[in-house]
């Protein structure tokens, strides 16, 4: 069994959290929305690990080295998306909240930010804060240009390649990241 709060393990378990939001929020995003199939059985395992990190972290200062301020908000956070989503999975109707994709991207950027502090050696930061400052404009904008890409994948392979509503929606996309630009400069 591997330790838990090792440094290894917990970037491990951020990657696999990140993935699965990742693919959620894909998945979410697509024509029809759908979870993937790996919610239902991966979910369930990486909140219970969540809760096993959370339990350490409050009983062990030393185990709760890497998870600090915001991270720990991050965790419970994620601890219950990944809940959510097991429910959603299990349900005999699964029926997808109209958020589902906002969330999963913003819990997945924030995992991807706590991997750079990790792996920065940055481990006893508060989190996304000093990191994301610097480099949260690029790494949005880089996210941005990520979901144009696969919108327009996903428009090229749709069988309603002819329906305007494919390009107000990446209409809208331009405007949202034009905005958040806009944003970041004030």
């Amino acid at each position: 069994m591997t330790e838990l709060n090792s440094p290894s393990s917990d970037r491990r378990w951020i990657e696999q959290v990140n993935d699965l939001l990742i693919q959620v929020a894909r998945a979410s995003l697509a024509d029809i929305p759908t979870l993937p199939t790996a919610v239902s059985t991966s979910a369930l395992p990486l909140a219970r690990q969540a809760q096993a990190i959370q339990d350490q972290v409050a009983t062990s200062p030393a185990a709760g080295a890497n998870w600090r301020g915001t991270q720990q908000d991050w965790l419970e956070q994620v601890r219950q998306f990944l809940l959510e989503l097991s429910r959603i999975a299990l349900s005999d109707r699964p029926k997808l909240p109209e958020n589902i994709a906002h969330r999963a991207l913003s819990l997945a950027e924030t995992a991807q930010d706590i991997q750079e502090a990790l792996e920065n050696g940055d481990e006893g930061s508060d989190g996304p804060g000093e990191s994301h400052d610097r480099k949260g404009a690029t790494d949005v904008n880089t996210r941005f240009d990520q979901l144009r890409e696969q919108l327009k994948a996903e428009w090229g392979n749709s069988t309603e390649a002819g329906n305007p509503g494919w390009q107000q929606v990446l209409t809208l996309l331009d405007v949202a990241q034009t905005q958040y630009n806009d944003l970041r400069q004030k």
